[in-house]
């Protein structure tokens, strides 16, 4: 049902062809209403109907030029029109849509960001900035050019022939044209803003130039889409924290718009000539937070000590991922991250891994949430990029997660964030998530009040970890991070794996409570783990947070500062393992 649904705009269309021809303009007119109200109708009920649409050449702007030729037929099938009116709808529409053509290329230039060469932030005055953001209402009306440039012809041209007087479709063609003219005027500005700063020539020696004043020693190294820009936002406090210059170093131009905010440099560099000519002398240690293509553009420069620091530790399987061994040293956590890397046969040698904490985590609280009853946080990872490495209990598991925390009614509060990539890769996991969103605002709509939805910048994921009492999540690194806290938390095991072998496999749930595919166990766990004294799980805990983040003396801070010193002073690669310090021993895991 979902996907014939797009059978009804084509359908609209026939029927306003069939009124044109028939030369009725009283049914003309209703054809056209019923074609307007099918678009919408069509996108709730398949958002990602555009796709299929295209593939069967009837994108938007062909179903506008379908319209327009439908209005030019009724006029010549209505009998009573003149030649000049058949003319002036013929050439009219043919200036509206050139001008309609212009607005929208602007649109999309002025949106183009991600083609600039080179952006910067805080390396030092009068750097080029960004262009503003278009106005909201410019924005909505250009949405209305692209999908409804043929509104008011139709509207003022139907209604015209009612009445009588066929040239009102003049007032139709000449508003619409006048719409295109306004948009285009507040173009202009930021149009030349982008002109000048697409100019590599010119924007690239500028950016060389603050960069060698600033002699970076450290870089973070990103790249990504914005949805992906909490890899780095992650690192972002602890390079702060450094005593060496450290600066950002982007390679998507919109990223730069969704990176948190920092007192760091920022540069961004998009193309890859540019990056490979680009003189990075004085940097000595660069910070990767993942495993990307485009990190050969810097994994080439032989001077820079290369390092992957990823972007949580987890018992997923990518998080010990063979292509590590491109790397000069791997940073994890802890023992337990050591211990993955060996088990995983990934190649990575075992002097090539340093233990260095999660230096973030340092704002965690062993505090209780203090609110009147305990917080519940499910935080579910995403689908995962194949089904081989899909661990999320959203499509399996979600609703009957929050449907059981909902029913403990007044007893409990639900904070419920997904992860950031939820529905990415499957359209149905995109479903789920509303279906949880709206659960929840329904409990709160009925009285049980407090409950929320977490996304976005609403808060931070340590933010909620402060605010919950108990977390419910899947095997992902949001275990390792929530561990510091000591507070209970449930692990799903979507296949209904014997616990002992899912323990063995997943590390990171030896101190956990594990939740059956059909969480028939989650009331019973809430009963025990969410009254104090009552966790019989507490002391595993202490355990567990040593193996999976290292001890806690010295600090993580201390222990990465200190790791990011070490292999700015070593020598060439060849001989940097000799001078970098002992290797860490791994504690042993908990039973």
């Amino acid at each position: 049902m979902r996907y014939s649904s797009v059978l009804l705009l084509p359908a609209a269309l026939g029927l306003l062809l069939v009124a044109a021809l028939a030369g009725a303009p009283a049914w003309f007119l209703a054809a056209a209403a019923l074609c307007y109200a099918a678009e919408p109708a069509v996108e709730r009920l398949l958002p990602d109907a555009a796709r299929p649409l295209r593939w069967g050449q009837m994108g938007v702007g062909a179903r506008v030029l379908v319209r327009q030729a439908a209005l030019v037929l009724l006029l010549v099938q209505s009998g009573d029109v003149g030649d000049p009116t058949i003319v002036l709808a013929a050439l009219g529409f043919l200036l509206v849509d050139w001008l309609r053509a212009v607005a929208l290329a602007g649109a999309v230039a002025v949106r183009r960001v991600n083609r600039l060469p080179f952006v910067t932030r805080n390396l030092g005055p009068g750097e080029p900035a960004l262009p503003a953001d278009a106005p909201a209402w410019q924005a909505r009306l250009v949405g209305l050019l692209e999908s409804h440039a043929d509104l008011l012809p139709l509207l003022f041209g139907s209604v015209g022939l009612l009445v009588d007087f066929p040239p009102l479709l003049a007032a139709g063609l000449t508003a619409t044209a006048a719409a295109a003219l306004v948009v285009h005027a507040g173009q202009t500005p930021r149009l030349r803003r982008m002109r000048a700063l697409l100019n590599a020539d010119r924007v690239g020696p500028d950016a060389q130039r603050r960069v060698d004043r600033y002699r970076p020693e450290v870089v973070l190294y990103f790249n990504g889409p914005p949805a992906t820009v909490y890899q780095a936002n992650m690192w972002l406090d602890a390079l702060e924290r450094l005593d060496r210059k450290a600066m950002v170093l982007l390679r998507t131009p919109e990223v730069v718009g969704a990176l948190a905010h920092t007192p760091l440099p920022v540069l961004c560099i998009t193309r890859a000539e540019d990056m490979m000519n680009f003189d990075l002398g004085t940097v000595k240690v660069a910070l990767y937070p993942g495993n990307t293509g485009k990190n050969l553009h810097l994994l080439r420069e032989e001077h820079i000590k290369h390092v992957f620091v990823g972007h949580g530790d987890s018992d997923k399987g990518p998080s010990s991922n063979p292509v590590s061994k491109v790397f000069d040293e791997v940073w994890v956590a802890g023992p337990a991250g050591r211990d993955r890397y060996h088990n995983s046969d990934a190649g990575v040698r075992d002097e090539a891994i340093v233990e260095v904490g999660r230096p973030q985590l340092g704002e965690i609280t062993t505090e209780p949430s203090g609110g009147p009853v305990p917080t519940v946080l499910y935080a579910p990872t995403w689908e995962g990029w194949d089904n081989e490495h899909g661990y999320s209990s959203l499509l399996g598991m979600g609703e009957k997660i929050v449907r059981t925390l909902l029913e403990q009614g007044p007893r409990l509060r639900v904070v419920y964030r997904p992860h950031p990539y939820t529905g990415r890769r499957l359209p149905k996991a995109a479903a789920v998530h509303e279906r949880l969103v709206r659960m929840i605002e329904q409990a709160n709509r009925n009285g049980a009040g407090g409950h929320q939805v977490v996304t976005g910048a609403d808060a931070s994921l340590y933010e909620c970890f402060n605010r919950s009492d108990m977390l419910v999540t899947d095997i992902s690194s949001v275990i390792s991070d929530y561990i510091p806290s000591l507070k209970p938390y449930v692990v799903t095991n979507p296949e209904g794996m014997d616990e002992s072998v899912f323990r063995a496999e997943f590390p990171s749930a030896s101190a956990a409570y594990l939740l059956g595919p059909d969480c028939a166990e989650l009331a019973d766990i809430l009963a025990v783990a969410a009254t104090p004294g009552q966790d019989p799980l507490a002391g595993e805990r202490r355990t567990l947070r040593d193996y999976l983040l290292g001890p806690e003396h010295p600090d993580a801070m201390t222990r990465f500062a200190a790791a990011v010193d070490a292999l700015a002073a070593a020598g060439p690669r060849s001989t940097m393992y000799g001078t970098s310090g002992p290797a860490m021993t791994t504690a042993p895991e908990p039973a």
